[in-house]
């Protein structure tokens, strides 16, 4: 006979058994509660990443790199100097709030601030419900212990000095606390382990840095910038407003080496010569402000107020602007006879006319500068060089005869009307000589023109200067479809292409001997800047860098063999990395929160299409986790589609909102298959993109993404009844054209601050970009989206932000009455900032557009899983 069990004992026995199970599926179901990719993380009020290093320079002997940087707990601050040791591997901070507190009221008043904040703190922990409020006698033995600081035992200086110079979370995250100012620049001595730094408009010597100790230099009302060493490290020049100034250490002399320009010139830009005895500058006059005013409204009061803000369109006149290139020679024996050599004098007319800045040739003699003159899209490369004793003889009597007959002519005419008035002797100018030097005119030669028919942004990049024998030139152009870089020989104006391929070349610096260039080449992948080498005689180009994937801000040492740059790449945030020789790579900052790292473990896919032309598309994707072939999902497509100088969407390593964030979090959360195209229009993949938009803005790009569907839909099985497309600005734009002009391939689409009208964008950029307009015309008006709103079919959300004074709001209202009008009234929201910019951040926050992407695309695509 079997022993039977009460009921009891095996409801016992069950709940026994079942509880480890439930609870383990409980903190199972915690966890992935936890772990849910959720828009508050990945959108938060403050940015999920710290600061990056910059301005990053090695010493003369190569052995360190100083660079500007501040950690993130100290992410609302300044940035102090920071020193990288080759030698011993090691980073050391070289500046801080403490040694600048010694002349700067504004960081004593952080450093007040940060220990107030402590002590408030303590007295919170203590148990002070009113936050550490003082009485008569603590207040008054408080001011006692301030003003006897030298009383404070060692212990207690030491506890309080870690105080300030330790930033907590609290200060960190209060926008509304006193901020410190920190370093703004630096720079090396040429031959010695010494810097010049500027802070607050002022300079200070670092005498060392292994026993770093500041020195200040100046202390004035005016601003100081561009401090740099004289060439032989005796002194140093700054610049105040619109002189150069230069001071000899232990000398009492201060000099002002720009000479005093004609009258209406103001200085625009300025370069020395290498051994510091000659200046080149730029000077400009005449206004370029905006041709007209428009109205912003604003809506933050009771009642809406108007601000009016300039605005240049493409037919109006652009304010004509002469501008010259002179050069000048310091008088060493102090007589004010030194002439102003006129070197360049052109007017200005076009909305990117360009000058690049003169550059010295090693040997003092010689200068060259590019000119671009937009109306005949010419480039033309200028050489100056210094006249021989006998040109400045025949220049100087020139000039001093020229200046004798406009002085004669002066005096005629005022003795001719103190006739007249009957005062004679009144009105006769004082003296022989006036301030301003002899102006003698020595123009620079034209060495070398080409037409440029590539992107707008390249001919700012073209930045002539010499290689080391003086002779030859070094110049960046796209002539060959790509920005590469070319030798000019200006004796027989032949030219010498030295790099070449589908890739393109961005420079960082010649060695000391102008013989190598360092530079940033795309040359392995479009995504992807590598640092390399470049011989000028041979053209050998030769990687520098150990790991694939993006550089920036790079510094290399004279030889090569060292270099210092911020690195990123997927799955690796922007840090700064130092390589010693091909093999030894450091990681030299730490500027990221784990929440950081952990939200940007997502690598994407990166692949590439062919368009129906045959030209490669590069893109890159996110899968849905669970993603298999067999499974239909909908398509969420990311585009700018605009030039943007160097830059393009589909990089390595770009973490930014749209293209990285909300591409990955559709795809995990809601089973989107996500992909960001770089189509035509873009930069950095040659002449072509960038200038595919010109007299025809945005169709070339419509056709590649109509394109990247159908290879989606090919190798991916996407629903391609269900595909949505977004994007910001140029890329607010090209959603609305796709959507308009395909709207049986592009069902849904989310267009922020597009410009619909480009006839009332700034013309600096549709000039260049958009198209030719003639004067009082708005010719540009032919690539306005208003005709073509009547042919949407889909749904289209419209963001723009109220008080955006880049791309107008009224552009947004146009093609939204355009849709009005046309019946579209259900297929068409606005989604407005009333406080917003261009890029919104009024009222709408990053986070409050992003839920409401998510739930338009939920509302109209719906759920892909």
């Amino acid at each position: 006979m079997k022993k039977q069990f009460p009921n009891c004992f095996l409801v016992v026995f069950f709940v026994a058994f079942a509880m480890p199970t439930a609870l383990t599926a409980e903190k199972s179901s915690r966890n992935d509660a936890e772990d849910e990719l959720k828009l508050e993380d990945l959108f938060p009020e403050k940015s999920l990443f710290g600061p990056s290093a910059r301005s990053m320079a090695f010493s003369h002997d190569g052995r360190y790199a100083a660079y500007l940087y501040r950690p993130y707990e100290e992410r609302r601050h300044g940035d102090d100097l920071w020193i990288y040791d080759f030698e011993r591997s090691k980073a050391e901070r070289i500046t801080d709030i403490e040694m600048f507190s010694k002349f700067q009221r504004s960081a004593r008043i952080v450093i007040e601030d940060r220990l107030e904040k402590h002590r408030k703190q303590n007295a919170k922990k203590n148990g002070d419900d009113e936050g550490g409020s003082q009485t008569d006698s603590e207040s008054s033995e408080a001011n006692a212990s301030k003003d006897s600081e030298d009383k404070k035992s060692r212990a207690e200086q030491e506890a309080e000095r870690e105080i300030f110079l330790t930033v907590s979370e609290t200060d960190a995250a209060d926008d509304y606390s006193p901020a410190y100012s920190g370093v703004s620049s630096f720079h090396w001595h040429p031959t010695e382990n010494k810097l010049l730094l500027n802070s607050e408009g002022d300079v200070y010597l670092l005498e060392s840095v292994r026993n770093p100790k500041l020195v200040r230099l100046t202390k004035t009302d005016e601003r100081e910038s561009q401090v740099d060493f004289l060439p032989d490290g005796s002194g140093y020049t700054v610049r105040r407003e619109d002189t150069v100034i230069q001071t000899r250490f232990g000398e009492h002399l201060v000099q002002q080496l720009t000479p005093n320009l004609p009258d209406g010139e103001t200085l625009s830009q300025y370069t020395l010569s290498p051994d510091g005895k000659r200046i080149a500058l730029i000077s400009r006059d005449g206004s370029r402000s905006g041709a007209r005013t428009v109205d912003i409204i604003r809506y933050r009061d009771r009642f809406a107020k108007s601000d009016k803000v300039s605005r240049t369109v493409s037919d109006d006149e652009v304010q004509p602007q002469t501008v010259r290139v002179y050069l000048f020679e310091f008088d060493a024996d102090d007589t004010e006879e030194a002439p102003l050599l006129k070197v360049f004098e052109e007017q200005i007319d076009e909305p990117r006319d360009i000058i690049s800045t003169p550059q010295w040739s090693l040997d003092n003699e010689q200068v060259t500068f590019c000119f671009f003159d937009q109306e005949n899209s010419e480039v033309q490369i200028r050489l100056a060089k210094w006249p021989t004793k006998d040109e400045m003889s025949k220049g100087l009597k020139e000039a001093e005869e020229k200046r004798a007959k406009e002085f004669k002519k002066q005096m005629d005419e005022a003795k001719e009307k103190d006739i007249e008035d009957g005062t004679p002797g009144r009105r006769g100018p004082r003296g022989g000589r006036t301030e301003e030097p002899e102006l003698v005119e020595h123009l620079a030669n034209t060495v070398y023109k080409f037409k440029h028919y590539g992107g707008p942004n390249t001919p700012s990049m073209v930045a002539p200067d010499f290689a080391g024998d003086s002779k030859h030139i070094v110049f960046v152009s796209e002539q060959s479809g790509y920005r590469h870089v070319h030798l000019l020989d200006p004796l027989y104006e032949s030219v010498r292409q030295l790099t070449s391929g589908r890739f393109e070349v961005y420079p960082i610096e010649f060695s000391e001997d102008h013989q190598r260039l360092f530079v940033t080449a795309t040359k392995e992948s479009a995504a992807q800047r590598m640092v390399y080498v470049l011989d000028l005689e041979s053209g050998d180009l030769t990687r520098l860098n150990k790991e694939d994937g993006n550089f920036s801000s790079v510094a290399v040492s004279n030889d090569g063999n060292r270099m210092i740059g911020n690195f990123v790449r997927y799955g690796q945030l922007t840090e700064l990395v130092a390589q010693d020789g091909k093999s030894r790579v450091q990681q030299v900052t730490n500027s990221h929160p784990d929440k950081a790292r952990e939200l940007t473990k997502i690598v994407p896919e990166f692949f590439e299409y062919q368009n129906r032309h045959g030209h490669s598309i590069a893109g890159m994707m996110f899968k849905p986790e669970k993603w298999r072939k067999s499974q239909k999902h909908p398509l969420l497509i990311y585009v700018y589609g605009g030039p943007l100088g160097s830059r393009h969407s589909v990089d390595d390593g770009s973490y930014s909102s749209d293209a990285y964030f909300f591409q990955m979090y559709m795809a995990q959360k809601h089973g989107y298959l996500t992909i960001v195209v770089d189509p035509r229009g873009q930069s950095g993949y040659g002449g072509l993109f960038e200038k595919s938009n010109f007299e025809q803005v945005g169709k070339p790009q419509v056709e590649d993404l109509v394109d990247g569907v159908k290879y989606m839909k090919e190798n991916f099985n996407i629903d391609d009844q269900r595909v949505a497309i977004y994007g910001w600005s140029f890329g607010g734009f090209q959603t609305q054209m796709c959507l308009y002009t395909e709207p049986d391939v592009f069902q849904v689409g989310m267009a922020g601050a597009g410009p619909t009208q480009w006839e009332n964008y700034n013309s600096w950029y549709t000039t260049g970009t958009v198209g030719p307009s003639r004067k009082g015309a708005p010719d540009q008006e032919k690539y306005s989206l208003i005709p073509l709103a009547k042919n949407l079919k889909g749904q289209l959300l419209l963001i723009h932000g109220m008080e955006d004074t880049n791309v107008l709001f009224q552009d947004t209202v146009a093609v939204y009455r355009a849709l009005l009008k046309a019946g579209k009234e259900t297929q068409v929201e606005l989604f407005l900032d009333p406080t917003g910019g261009h890029g919104l951040s009024g009222d709408v926050k990053r986070i409050g557009r992003m839920r409401k992407y998510e739930e338009f695309l939920l509302r109209t695509i719906g759920e892909g899983h």
